[in-house]
Order: structure tokens, then sequence, then C-alpha cells
């Protein structure tokens, strides 16, 4: 039997560790330490990995609560990111009664939105929004578009229960009744003639409006040949009814076959919603806050708000919304969202600070802004591109159903002649039973099925997919771009093994000062050391930690202990200026990241490392990966990497990134993901994103693509030898409407069959 993660439940193959990633360890430790273990007697099988967030800055919510002081009970409708089954809502609920300012919480999974109130006299909500961070959850502004009522979902419900109704009085008929009693045999053919009509009008409607707008514009659209079954299949039962009465119709099965294509459709629709609602919906650049000085006052604003010559207040893990001028002391910034390198830079005072940095040290900054935010570099590089994608799936698609649909007309003229000569009643029996016969259930009911398989699973794997045509157009991509720091790389350092051997040295009590010192910084080194000591799991001893001091660009001092700058490489830690040992850092790849290098190339994909860092950082991690210099590429700003991704050939890439200098290349490539699910772009622009540490839900979004079509290629086969042996026994005569009404569903069972069991949990080979 396969180890498990002890979170998340997803496979760990050859990994010893008991966690896919470092996300699960994180919220395992902390359900466990708060006592709510119950978390794991509630959640499912499998669940996706929680999402490693930045911390929230949560001047949105200062927006919105500056005109609520009359009160201290005080409410929000709010949309809520990360939620993938019940015991998400259960641990939020759990979590939120622990605060003390809480009255009522009630959350809708399945749109992701939350009605919160609280007594802000007792508590500050952003305590527990900042506790469900840590666990992968996050609140925001209500965003997503209010939801309408959902028609295809209607249409579907009422045509399964016209379609229960239908069976039920098509029951009568094979079970005997007859002319010979005649107000209930007229009166239960009648109401099936009723009952088929609205369900033709009311469900078939989409799918019949959606080929006559394909036709119109000379298209034969996957719904031709849909429509065209439920318009012959009725006006079959109609002519049986009209000639031979009601028991010769066959209303039920056309009821039947509308519900399950609505069925189908829904489901289809339904996961994508699923998916787009598990994060927070974004209006890009209108997601941006900071904070401005205002009479002498701190308010949070609208970044696009913005102009040149604010004075403005960037706390902690903030982003600097323009360019401008820093204040005061020293401030070290990180600049891997906008130019991808992954050291932090320290800016002295009256240095120009880059639009798109972060704050990465303890101590807040002020910034003169010296340009409007419309002129802003970060106002180019979060604009949406609008340009619509063809899927080149959809047109194989597209081709198959023109062949389809001309194919079953021109046979069923042909049926129509032949017999025309010998009884013309049996001509019109034999053009009908080909119609009905080749009813195109492989592409309206066993379609939708294997991408609502596919999506699922790929979704158990925290794999989420936005727009369904991926799947279609991941077909003909042939290179794999990836951004490296923070795709690639963990987007943060880790000790080289000789540090941890050196670590593992150290006296309980120097570690236990270094970690106090450490775990009060936002500097990517202590942030990386503080990591490595919690994982030693030290005893408990008592330190003050209350006098650490951080001296930007110098490190962090605690009485006579330093730790920073020294004489040597790496940073140094001592004691009244006597040195003790050195500790040197390294980016952190991935786990994952070598060994799904290797299978994307062997299994014949180029695979491309882009990144806005140095040449020797790129080629250490390009050889650590096996990726030849050649396909390796440093120092390169956004329009550098969006021309490379342009001329890589434009329908055969997919960039997967994270920061905001991969925007214009996610614009310029066919395919696009990204792990960064708390950016205010990429994952809009992106056809999936991911979660957990790994980058091997590239490889398998890819391969889930190429096993859904080989599925639906071994259906249309399957289907294309039912129809040719049902259309000769049609053509022979053998065959009336009637039993061609009960082939149909039989045919539709057996496909239904075979796409479950090979694309079913069990056979899901794509997702190992």
């Amino acid at each position: 039997m396969s180890r498990k993660c002890l979170h998340c439940g997803l496979p760990l193959g050859k990994s010893d560790d008991k966690f896919c990633c470092n996300g699960c360890r994180t919220v395992y430790k902390l359900i466990n330490a708060t006592g709510l273990n119950q978390f794991y007697d509630i959640k499912s099988e499998a669940i996706a990995p929680p999402a490693e967030l930045r911390p929230d800055n949560f001047a949105w919510l200062d927006i919105m609560l500056e005109n609520n002081t009359d009160t201290s009970l005080l409410q929000l409708k709010l949309d809520v990111q990360g939620i993938h089954c019940a015991a998400c809502v259960w641990l939020l609920q759990k979590l939120f009664d622990r605060f003390d300012g809480a009255l009522n919480l009630r959350i809708n999974p399945a749109l992701g939105r939350a009605d919160i109130t609280w007594d802000s006299n007792k508590g500050d909500i952003r305590e527990y929004f900042s506790e469900i961070e840590q666990f992968g959850y996050r609140f925001g502004p209500q965003r997503k578009s209010s939801p309408k009522s959902d028609s295809l979902q209607l249409r579907m419900g009422i045509c399964i229960a016209i379609a229960l109704n239908t069976m039920m009085y098509s029951l009568s008929f094979y079970f005997g009744l007859t002319s010979a009693d005649s107000s209930t045999y007229y009166l239960f053919g009648n109401l099936n003639l009723v009952l088929a009509t609205v369900s033709l009008v009311f469900g078939g409607w989409p799918f019949i409006s959606a080929a006559v707008t394909s036709l119109r514009r000379r298209i034969i659209h996957l719904d031709v040949p849909i429509a065209m079954g439920m318009i012959f299949g009725y006006g079959g039962s109609v002519y049986a009814f009209l000639t031979e009465g009601p028991d010769a119709a066959y209303f039920d099965t056309i009821t039947i076959f509308i519900a399950l294509m609505l069925t189908g459709r829904w489901l289809q629709e339904s996961v994508l919603k699923k998916n787009r609602n598990a994060l927070l919906a974004s209006d890009g650049i209108a997601d941006l806050f900071t904070r401005r000085f205002q009479e002498s006052k701190i308010i949070a604003v609208p970044a696009t708000g913005i102009k040149s010559g604010d004075q403005l207040w960037i706390a902690p893990g903030d982003l600097v919304p323009v360019s401008g001028i820093l204040q005061g002391n020293a401030v070290t910034f990180s600049l891997d969202w906008i130019t991808g390198e992954s050291d932090p830079k320290q800016y002295d005072s009256e240095a120009e600070v880059p639009a798109g940095a972060f704050n990465a040290s303890s101590t807040g900054a002020i910034i003169i802004a010296d340009e409007d935010f419309s002129s802003s570099n970060l106002n180019d590089l979060m604009r949406s591109s609008s340009e619509p994608k063809p899927a080149e799936g959809q047109q194989w698609w597209h081709r198959v159903s023109t062949i389809y649909v001309v194919s079953v007309l021109l046979l069923a003229i042909f049926g129509f002649f032949y017999w025309l000569g010998t009884d013309s009643k049996k001509a019109v029996e034999v053009a009908v039973a080909i119609l009905i016969v080749t009813c195109p259930c492989a592409l309206g009911i066993a379609v939708p099925l294997a991408k609502e398989l596919v999506h699922n699973g790929l979704r158990n794997n925290g794999i989420l997919l936005r727009h369904d045509d991926f799947l279609d157009r991941a077909l003909t991509v042939t290179k794999v771009i990836f951004d490296k720091t923070g795709t690639i790389t963990a987007g943060r350092l880790e000790l080289t093994p000789q540090s941890h051997e050196i670590l593992q040295k150290q006296p309980p009590k120097i570690l236990a000062i270094l970690q106090a010192m450490t775990t009060r910084s936002n500097h990517p080194v202590s942030k990386c050391v503080s990591e490595a000591l919690i994982q030693m799991e030290l005893p408990e001893i008592d330190i003050d930690a209350d006098s650490v001091t951080e001296i930007a660009g110098q490190g962090l001092q605690l009485n006579e202990y330093k730790f920073g700058k020294g004489s040597q490489t790496g940073t140094l830690f001592s004691e009244n200026g006597e040195e003790l040992f050195y500790l040197e850092t390294g980016e952190k790849i991935r786990q994952d990241a070598a060994d799904e290098v290797t299978e994307l190339k062997t299994t014949g994909y180029e695979v491309y490392l882009l990144s806005g860092d140095n040449e020797s950082r790129v080629n250490t991690v390009a050889q650590a990966l096996g990726i030849a210099p050649k396909y390796a590429f440093s120092e390169m700003d956004p329009e550098s990497k969006t021309k490379m991704v342009a001329k890589l050939d434009k329908k055969n890439t997919i960039m997967i990134g994270d920061g905001l200098n991969d925007s214009l290349g996610f614009d310029a490539a066919w395919c696009a993901a990204t792990p960064a699910v708390d950016s205010a772009v990429l994952p809009q622009k992106a056809d999936f994103y991911y979660l957990g540490d790994g980058v091997g839900a590239v490889r398998k979004a890819l391969s889930a693509a190429h096993a859904l079509s080989k599925v639906q290629k071994i259906n249309l086969g399957f289907a294309a030898g039912y129809n040719s042996i049902a259309v000769g026994i049609c053509l022979a005569g053998w065959v009336n409407p009637i039993v061609a009404a009960v082939l149909m569903p039989l045919s539709s069972l057996t496909i239904v069959t075979l796409t479950t069991i090979q694309l079913g949990r069990r056979k899901q080979r794509w997702m190992s």
C-alpha cells in the first residue's frame, strides 16, 4: 500500500517524508497544536495541499471599515479562498469560535463566500484573518459576480423530472396497456407527447440554439449532432405516435437523452466554477492597496489613486506600488516578484526603490512617490490580456462533428430512397431508425463525463483548471518554460549541508539564542535559519528576546550576540565580537524539480529555464536540474521573457511562473500555469493553478490532456464501430424506430462504462 501525506492524503511517491510539501507539514502541526484533530475525521480521502501565502496587509479591510464607526458590532460580506471540502468549513468555523469578538460566521463553500459578524470592542478581526492564513485560507473583498439563477441547472432538474414521469407513463405500454383501455391509453400517450415537447423546447434549447448559431457561422460545432439527435428523435416519435399510436412512440428515450445531455453539460461547467471559486476573484490592479500619510494620519487607499509626491507607509511585507525615494534609515527590499532576483537588496536613505518591491525587513519604510500609479511599471505588468487563444483540439472536434453530421444525413437519405420504391412507410421507418440509432451519445455524454473525471482527478491532486479548453490546447505543447525564482526554486533560502552539520554541533543554549533572534526578523536568511532550527525541535530554554534589534544591512543583535555580516562568505554568529560560526545558504530547489524535469524531457518535451537572476545562479539551478546551458537564460526583464516565449513558436509553449515579471510572458504563451495563488493577476491569466511544494502539477496536467484525448478517441472508435453495424442493420430493414430507441441508451451505457473504467480513480496512472 502506497504511503500518503498525513495532512492532504496525496501519495508520497519516492519521498521518505511524512508530508508531500512544507505547507502540509506546517498545517498538520498547527491543527494538532490547536487541538482540532477532528479535521482529519471530517475531510475526504484526499484534499488539495494548502497554499503558502504572503502575509496580507489588510489595507482593503481598513477601507471597508472606514465608515463603520457608529457601532462595535460589525458585519461584512466577503469572499474566501482555499475551501476544498466540508472539513475546511469546519476548521474555519472552529478557529472563528475561538476569536474573542466572534459572533457569527456563515460560509457558502460552493460560491467561496462568507458572511462574518464580530464585536470590534472585544477583538480585532485581523487576528482571525492572520491566523487562518497560516492554514492556507484567505478572506478578501467580495468581487465574485453575484450568482444568477443557474438556468442550466434549472433546465436539468426539470428535464430529469420530465424523464422520470415519461418513463412511468411508458411503463404502462410495456406492461400491456392497449387501445382497448381507451381513456387511459390515450391519456398517457398525450401526456408523454406534451412532456416530451416541453423537454425538447426547454431542455434542448441550449443545444439547439448553439447549433443554429454555429451553422450561421458555417461551423459544425459539437452541439450540431446533439441537436440533430434530439430533433429527429422527437420527430420520429411524433411520427410513430400519429401513425401507429402512443405505444409505438419512444418519448421516454428522448426525454432521458435530453436529461443526460444537460447533466453532462452542467457537470462540465460546474467543476470550472468550483475551481474558480476556490480562489479570490481578482480585479487585478483594483486589488492593490497601500497606506498613505494624510493630515498626519496613515490611511489605506487604492494603489490606483497614488500620485507623484505622495508620502507612503510600506509596512513589513507590503508591496511598493510606485517607484519612490526612501526616507530615513536603510531598508531591505525583495525584488523577486518583478525581476526574479532571489536575493533581497538593501536600499539606503534617498535611494530610489522600484515599483513591485516588497519590504523584506522587520521595520516599516517611508517612501515619497516620484510617479503616478498610472505611469508605474507595475501598472503595465498587471494589465490583463483579453486576446482569446483558439483551441486546436476544439477545431479537431469540429471536424469530427462535421464528418458525423454529413455521414448520418447521407445515410438516412440513402436509406429513405433505397426503400421508397418498395414501401414508403418502411422508407420513413428506416430513415428515422438511422437518425435515432446514430444519436451522438459518444459526443454528448462521454465527452463531458471524461472531462469531469479528469477535472476531479487533477483537483484532488491540487491542480485546479480555470479554462476548459486547456485540455485541448495542451495537446500541441512541446516546450515547457519555467521561471526560476519562486517556481523551480521555493522562493526562499535553505542552509547548505555543511551549515546543518555546524548547527548540530552547537550547545542548546546557543541554538535557542539564535532561534530567538531569527524568528523576529523577516530577512530571508533569518527565516531560513529559523525554519531549520524549528525542524531540530530544540528543548525549551527561556531566552529574553525583547531586546533583539535589527540593523539594516548589518544584521541582528541580542545583548552580546550578533548574527550578520562577517569577514568571510556566509552569515556570522558571534559573541562579544568573537566569531563562533558561519552559516551559508543557497536557493532551495523544489524537492521534485529535478525528477520532474527529467520526466518531461524523457516524454519528449523541451524544457527551458528563464530568470531575471544573475547568470551564475541560473546556471547552478539549471545544472542541478539537468537543463543544458542553451536552454537556460539569465538576467531577463519582463519584455525579454515575452520575446523569448513568442520566439519559441506560440502554439506549442506552456509557461509556468509566479511573479509579475512573468505576466507579459503569460500573454505570449500558448498555455500558462502558476503556483502563485496570492498574486493579483497571474491566476486570472493562467489556465490552471496548483498547490503544494513541487512542480509535478505541470507534467500531470499535460499527461491528463493526452489521457483524455486517448479515451475520447477510443470512445469515438467504439461509436464508429457500433454505428456502422447499427446502420447496416437499419438499412436491411431489420430495425424499426422502437428497437433503435432501445439500442441508443444501451450504446450510451456502454460508452459511459468504458469512460469510467479508463479514467476512474483506480486507473489514473497519468496522475502518478
